[in-house]
This record gives structure tokens, C-alpha cells and sequence, in this order.
């Protein structure tokens, strides 16, 4: 060992005990035993794992696979030295394994535009072999998961392993079990009781039970002894099935990728009083219909709100939270890393405050608070750390190919993980859907608009429809995405793929959702027509404009007079990129103009009832499209002129656009 004195590393570690206790950091280098600093406790820990002839991966300090006195050396020239904070990226880390009779293994990695072919590339590299050593690659991904540094807003640890059969082989790599069953159970406990920067392991699995698979019993037991709780224990019976599950797994672990900072600002009370904020559309007479709120306690000698229940959401900030700062009357609260239940984001419009008045058994809104002394709700983004296990035995052949285009799919997917919501990535190609609230709306026009010549007939009978929660593309689908997943360009104006896709019949436009189906584990679709109408309005957030964002539709739209009158010989001729002009009310593009698209609905007359969701009449001979395009005139473009072309029909101006 190095000579140094004890003397010397007990005056480090008392100076850096008489500092003060600092807040937990996983990203000190040397930190063994992740107590936020280095100091002769650690090395206590490597020379112990030394003596004992146990590994830890926090005790390799040096990352060179082993623990010797080398690593010792390197705490005592930290400790000397300052211990260093290693920053990383907020983001998606992930590592992948292949495993048969031997473990094929991506490193973990930050998965970004840049790694993503790099893991591809892996996935398609592996191979099958006989063997299957289940057991060990789980058990070598928990190790593996504390050996990398991570960002300290570390939120979803999870493994994902995919197994077409039992374990063949794991007894062998080790010498501390005897059955099968002991090393199972000694995983449960790893999974249950190991944390990652205090986070507790999700551990998924998905199991492909056919004609293999003899030992049915022992299969589940599998399933559900690799898992941290039966829900993500998932027998399936095709491969299909398998893709569907990654793309649900993916969807769980994304859409707690973002969560919120609150900050409330209200006049201080008495000691005593229970204060309710409210964060769902409820009125006077209806508090008690909410289901989203913090409720607390308020203490005036502490300036706080106390025995807090959090309902409809999860929150960071605990059960007790102390002014941040007074103002005269007024009492500032911070409420970090809220996320709500329905995975929907905080509307600053509908928060509220209400007393619970004692005497009279009932809450009173309370007439002092102003949204208007908030600021604006913060959205950050967390990160994650994902280990994919793949099965690659042997007997895997047939539908190996298969297993390997979900793994990717499914890294594609992670990929999004710090994204926005409603981001999609296929093939490296991402576009964005946008959330559309349910609603009742008056679709078409009334009969006095057809008199004055501003609207046709088939835009009759003006009739009530109301909409379940869906979401619409913000822009017409590109050329570049129909090409990732088509492997094709039918377009007529070409020279930059970010203008929309034209020339594909309805029927064309099946076929490319049914591949993105397949790709993503979704059920992406064209839009109805009323849907397509309510979004081109603004839904409720509409202005009652003609064009979709505007009365003005040169602010909105490319059409006749900006597009097909320039001339052939003008770069204005024709499509043109799309979301380059004004989004309507709900930031969606070129609903108005560019290109007509296609809708889901035959094309008929409207219904004088009133209906909910409703498709379009059962069978035609026409489809509906929508929205005019780049050669139309502007009584063409406004939101709720109908066209129709034959299901087979295409044409140089005619697109679409996706609903899910």
C-alpha cells in the first residue's frame, strides 16, 4: 500500500466532517459507500471487500473489473485531491444483452439521435446459439446498473427481459446455488430489496410460451420471479404480441418522464386552518366533486402548510412545506416534482383556493387568491436508466428476426423518453400528435350561409356532435416519414422531405398506418370528419374563424393565390413545407391549405340529431377530404367546406394527416 499516514486521512475525513453534512450526490467519483463524499469510510469498504474476497461494483473504483490495492490508492489521491463531481446529461441511458450460452452485451449509454444506429447496429448483429443463461444475464444487468454514473434527477430504473424458454446453464457460471429455484428467488430479492440512486428496480418480463416450452410451471415461475410485481409478469403467445408489449412497457416508462414545479401564492391564515387547492374545472357548489387537489394544515408561527394530502397526483415535496418567502400578507409555497395521475399537465387557470369553514361544515372559495400572482407552472424532465435482456437461443430461429425489429422498435420508442408529449420516433423520423379534449361543438353551417352564397349545401343541416378525448397530427404527414415506414416516395414535388406526402389514395394511406401500427404498437388512424372539423376550429379554444387560425388566409394557408398563381416556374409552385405558415388555436399547421387530406368517413349528408362520435355514414362510394390545398381557392380552404375522391383516387394535391 502506499505509504501515507492515518493521521493524515483522519484530519481529511474530520475536515470534511466539521464542512457540514452536504446533500446526496451518486456523482462524486469514489463515493463507495454513497454518502455524498469521499472519505476514510470508503476505503474501510474497498479494503473490506479486499479481505473477504467479495466483489462490489462500487468498490472498483477504477473500473478495471477487479478490486485490489490499486483501488485503495486512487480514494487516498481523491481524498487529497477533492473528491470531483461528474456531471451527465439529463436522458434515456440504456444497455442491451443478448444472451445464450454466453452474454453479448451493449454497455449502458446516454440513447440519443447519435447512439440510437449504434444499439441498432448491436441488436442486428447478435446471433443464436444453444443455451439459455436466463438467470445470469439478470443477475449480471443488476450489477451492471450501479456501475455507470447517472444525472441526480434519476427518476424510472427498470430491466426488460424477453425469454422464450426456461434457464439452461446459470447454475454453472456460479458457486452460490444449487437449484434452479434458490437462484431464482435469490434474483426476487435483488430486484425487491437493490436500489439504484435510491430508486427502486421496475423489472419487466415478457415470456413467449409455445411448443418449447415443456415445463409450464416452471416458466411462469420464472415470469414472475424476474419481475418486481405480477402486473409485469407477461405471458405471450406470438411474436406480435411481444412487440406490443415492449411499445406498452415503453409507453409506461415514458409517460412519467416529465413532471412539474408548482409554485402558490396566498394569503396567510390562523393556525389551524385547512386550505385546499384545486386543480380541476370545479365550481362553488361542487368542491367536493374534485378529484385533484393538495389539502393541508396552515401554521402561522411556522409559515407552512402542514399534514398535507396529495390526491389525484404524486409530489416531492412531502407532507410538510415551509414558506419559501413572505410578502406582508402573503405566503409563497413551492410543491416540487408533481406529476399528476392522469398524466395530464397543471392548467394555472384552474387553480383555486378554499377554506373549510368549521362552524358551517363546508368549504368557502376563498376570494384573495389570484392566478394572477402565480407564476408560470415548471416542466422538467427526468431521467432513466433501462437494461433490455434479450433471449437469443437457438430455438428463437424462426422468429428471431422478428424479436429483433421489436427490440429496436422498442429503443426507438425509449429514444422519446425527454421528449414532449405526444412525440413519436419511427426509423429516426419523429413527428408530433397533439391532445384534442373532449367536446360539443355545432358542426356545419346554418342555412342563411348557403343562401348568402358563403357556404354549399352538403355543409347542411348545422347539427350538435360531441367528441371523446382524441389527438390529431400538428402537421400533415411528411415525405420524410412516409418514407420511413414505406420505404418509398410517391410524391410529385420533391427536393425537400419536410414538405407533406401527396399522391397516396385512402387505400394508400391504410397501408402506411397499418405498418406504423406495426412499428409502434399503436392505433394510429386517419381522423373522422368531425374530428378533423373540430380540430381545424380550435376545438374549445376556437375564435369561430373561416380558415383554420385565421380570417386571414394568407397568414394561414398556401393556395391559390400564393402557391398555383405564382406559375410553374416559381418556387411557390406547389406543396410547400409544412408547418411554415401561422398554426391555428391549437398549434396545429396547414389545416387550411397545402394539401386537402383524406378522413376516415364515407362521404354523405349530415344528420339533423345530435351525435356523439360519430363516422360517417356505413358504406359509399367516396371518401371525405378535408381542408382545400396548395391549387384551391379560398372557399376551399375554410373548416368546413366538404370534398370527396374515390378511395383509390390520388393526386398531386392530396395528403393526409394522423388521429389516435
Amino acid at each position: 500500500m502506499r505509504l501515507t499516514t492515518l493521521f493524515s486521512l483522519i484530519l481529511i475525513s474530520t475536515m470534511m466532517a466539521l464542512a457540514g453534512p452536504r446533500p446526496y450526490s451518486s456523482n462524486v467519483e469514489g463515493d463507495v459507500n454513497a454518502d455524498g463524499d469521499v472519505t476514510i469510510a470508503d476505503i474501510n469498504v474497498v479494503i473490506d471487500a479486499i479481505m473477504t474476497d467479495k466483489f462490489n461494483a462500487n468498490c472498483d473504483v477504477n473500473k478495471d473489473g477487479d478490486i485490489t490495492i490499486a483501488d485503495v490508492n486512487l480514494l487516498i489521491d481523491i481524498i487529497f485531491d477533492g473528491p470531483q463531481i461528474i456531471t451527465v446529461d439529463t436522458g434515456m441511458y440504456m444497455g442491451v444483452t443478448g444472451f445464450n450460452q454466453t452474454l453479448t452485451t451493449k454497455e449502458i449509454a446516454l440513447l440519443d439521435s447519435t447512439s440510437v444506429p449504434e444499439f441498432n447496429d448491436f441488436v442486428a448483429s447478435l446471433t443464436t446459439q444453444p443455451g439459455r443463461l436466463l438467470y445470469h444475464s439478470v443477475d449480471k444487468a443488476l450489477t451492471d446498473l450501479n456501475k455507470a454514473m447517472y444525472p441526480e434527477n434519476l427518476q424510472n430504473v427498470a430491466i426488460v427481459t424477453f425469454t422464450e424458454g426456461l434457464d439452461q446453464g446459470s447454475l454453472m457460471m456460479t458457486d452460490n446455488y444449487e437449484t434452479e429455484a434458490e437462484y431464482a428467488a435469490a434474483l426476487k430479492e435483488r430486484i425487491t430489496n437493490e436500489r439504484v440512486y435510491g430508486r427502486n428496480i421496475k423489472a419487466y418480463t415478457v415470456g413467449l410460451i409455445n411448443e418449447n416450452v415443456k415445463d409450464t410451471t416452471q416458466f411462469r415461475n420464472n415470469l414472475y420471479a424476474l419481475s418486481s410485481d405480477s402486473t409485469k409478469a407477461m405471458e405471450v403467445s406470438s411474436m406480435a404480441e411481444v412487440n406490443t408489449r415492449f411499445q406498452n412497457i415503453a409507453d409506461d416508462l415514458v409517460r412519467r418522464n416529465m413532471s412539474e414545479n408548482l409554485t402558490l401564492v396566498f394569503p396567510g391564515v390562523g393556525t389551524g386552518t385547512r386550505i385546499r387547492f384545486t386543480f380541476d374545472e370545479v365550481g362553488a357548489d361542487n368542491v367536493d366533486d374534485s378529484q385533484v387537489y393538495i389539502e393541508g394544515t396552515f401554521s402561522l408561527k411556522t409559515r407552512s402548510l402542514t399534514n398535507i394530502v396529495y390526491q389525484g397526483m404524486t409530489c416531492n415535496a412531502g407532507d410538510s412545506v415551509a414558506a419559501s418567502s413572505v410578502d406582508g400578507m402573503f405566503v409563497t409555497l413551492v410543491f416540487d416534482g408533481i406529476q399528476l395521475d392522469s398524466e395530464e399537465r397543471i392548467e394555472k387557470k384552474n387553480i383555486k383556493e378554499w377554506y373549510w369553514v368549521e362552524d358551517q361544515t363546508t368549504w368557502e372559495l376563498s376570494t384573495e387568491f389570484s392566478i394572477d400572482r402565480l407564476p408560470d407552472v415548471e416542466s422538467t424532465y427526468s431521467s432513466a436508466l433501462v437494461m433490455l435482456l434479450l433471449d437469443c437461443s437457438s430455438v428463437l430461429d424462426d422468429n428471431f428476426a422478428e424479436l429483433q425489429g421489436a427490440a429496436n422498435s422498442f429503443i426507438e420508442r425509449m429514444q422519446n423518453y425527454n421528449t414532449i408529449p405526444g412525440m413519436f420516433t419511427v426509423n429516426g423520423v419523429s413527428f408530433q400528435m397533439v391532445a384534442i379534449e373532449g367536446g360539443t361543438f355545432t358542426m356545419g353551417v346554418d342555412s342563411v350561409a348557403v343562401e348568402q352564397g358563403l357556404a354549399n349545401a352538403d355543409e347542411l343541416p348545422a347539427h350538435e356532435v360531441t367528441l371523446s378525448p382524441y389527438s390529431i397530427g400538428q402537421t400533415e404527414v411528411t415525405q420524410e416519414l412516409w418514407q420511413a415506414v414505406m420505404g418509398t416516395n410517391p410524391s410529385s414535388f420533391t427536393g425537400d422531405l419536410q414538405r407533406p406526402v401527396e399522391q397516396v389514395s385512402w387505400e394508400d394511406c391504410q397501408e402506411f398506418i397499418s405498418r406504423l401500427n406495426a412499428i409502434t404498437g399503436k392505433t394510429f388512424r386517419l381522423p373522422t370528419e368531425a374530428e378533423w372539423e373540430y380540430a381545424a376550429r380550435g376545438a374549445a379554444k376556437g375564435h369561430g374563424y373561416a380558415y383554420a387560425g385565421s380570417e386571414n388566409l394568407d397568414e394561414v394557408a398556401w393556395y391559390y393565390f400564393n402557391s398555383y398563381a405564382m406559375g410553374v416556374d416559381s418556387p411557390d409552385y406547389g406543396t410547400h413545407v409544412v408547418g411554415s405558415m401561422r398554426g391555428n388555436e391549437l398549434g396545429l399547421y396547414d389545416m387550411s391549405g397545402n394539401v386537402s387530406e383524406w378522413c376516415a368517413d364515407w362521404y354523405g349528408n349530415y344528420p339533423e340529431e345530435a351525435q356523439t362520435d360519430p363516422v360517417g355514414p356505413e358504406t359509399g362510394l367516396r371518401r371525405v377530404t378535408r381542408g382545400g390545398g396548395w391549387f384551391s381557392i379560398a372557399a376551399d380552404c375554410r373548416t368546413t367546406i366538404r370534398n370527396y375522391e374515390a378511395p383509390g383516387s390520388r393526386n398531386y394535391s392530396l395528403g393526409f394527416r394522423l388521429a389516435l
